[in-house]
């Protein structure tokens, strides 16, 4: 290597290095609305929790099937690795937690623990924390690992990325790109929660221009609590004193629209309607059905994460397998229209009665005489 690339490769490690120190003390770092976010803080606003669970959820729950290359046909049986991705998780949970790593950190590491078969392929890919992972590029061009300070060895991790950028050997934290927004909404509950929490604001001042003492302005509150709280009854008021009612200011009450403008700002982020996760409705562009809203949450939202996470699974098992979602499980229309599609295809020949009970989840027919299948 000629010190030309020595140097280039010098200049990307100290670009890419990634210790915890230094992205725990990124994250320590307040937002211009005061808060500090970090994975854990970041979770607890309510928009973020709602748009990672909503697509951790959606993927997690489908049907994964695996093929043989150049084969349409699914295999019966999903290969070993699959069936028990990790100690004590189902591949559901194994999924999302895969894709809440990827949907906060921006990485999903995982850790070869045990292999099989003759080419020792991996058995169980354990998933990591990936805020006690450090990634770096050596002298030599190769991308490093360390679990904790620990260097691992390459051929033992497993690396998904998202938001990836030219030049960058792991992807775009969302969480850190939207820490403005995620502190600004993490401000906004806070204020809410103490605003309605403490009650430090009266409803309003009794004043008088002659002098009182501290018991004779108790004495005057109470008698006024008594006879006028929780009732609308005529105020009568002597001796100089005045009634004052306090209204909140026109910043205080905003807190309430900087919240809703706060879903749709992290929806945004992610690529979530607002509507699916409790935000405003997007007005004359609002869905006409759930199949449709479904189906822009599938093409927009959903689907490029199906792509990353069959090519990253495809690449643990043997080469001549592959896996494939079957994303139809999230459009599912209603049973009058569903079942004039299967007409069609059978009409049509493109589908098989037997493929049109399989769709429905119906056993299949028992064989007419002479063994065929009726």
């Amino acid at each position: 290597m000629s010190w030309w690339d020595r140097w280039v490769w010098r200049r990307v490690e100290q670009r890419e290095q990634l210790t915890l120190e230094g992205l725990l003390a990124d994250q320590g770092t307040p937002t211009a609305a005061g808060e500090s976010v970090t994975t854990d803080s970041a979770l607890r606003l309510s928009a973020v929790w709602a748009c990672v669970r909503l697509l951790s959820d959606t993927v997690s729950t489908l049907p994964l099937h695996a093929y043989r290359r150049g084969e349409r046909d699914p295999l019966p049986d999903l290969p070993p690795l699959l069936r028990s991705p990790a100690a004590g998780m189902t591949l559901p949970d194994w999924l999302y937690a895969c894709m809440t790593s990827l949907l906060v950190a921006g990485n999903c590491y995982g850790r070869v623990v045990a292999r099989s078969g003759a080419g020792l392929l991996p058995a169980q890919v354990e998933l990591l924390h990936p805020e006690r992972v450090g990634v770096a590029v050596n002298g030599d061009g190769m991308v490093t690992y360390r679990l904790n300070g620990t260097e691992l060895d390459p051929a033992d991790v497993w690396h998904v990325r998202a938001y990836v950028f030219p030049g960058s050997v792991v992807g775009l934290s969302p969480i850190q790109y939207a820490r403005q927004a995620v502190g600004l909404g993490l401000a906004a509950e806070k204020f809410g929660a103490r605003f309605f929490g403490d009650g430090a604001t009266p409803q309003g001042v009794l004043t008088t221009d002659q002098r009182v003492t501290t018991e004779q302005a108790e004495e005057l509150r109470d008698r006024w609590d008594a006879r006028h709280k929780g009732r609308r009854r005529i105020a009568v008021l002597g001796d100089g004193a005045k009634f004052q009612p306090i209204s909140i200011a026109p910043e205080e009450s905003q807190f309430l629209e900087t919240t809703k403008a706060n879903v749709a700002t992290i929806a945004r982020f992610y690529g979530v309607p607002p509507e699916m996760v409790a935000g405003e409705t997007a007005g004359h562009m609002a869905y006409t059905s759930p199949e449709l809203r479904s189906l822009d949450l599938l093409t927009y939202a959903v689907r490029p994460w199906l792509v990353r996470l069959e090519n990253a699974i495809s690449a643990l098992l043997p080469r001549r397998l592959t896996v494939r979602f079957n994303a139809d499980a999230i459009v599912r229309v209603d049973l009058k229209t569903r079942y004039e599609a299967h007409e069609i295809g059978l009409r049509a020949g493109f589908l098989t009665l037997a493929e049109v009970r399989e769709l429905e989840d119906r056993p299949p027919l028992p064989p007419a005489e002479g063994g065929a299948v009726a």
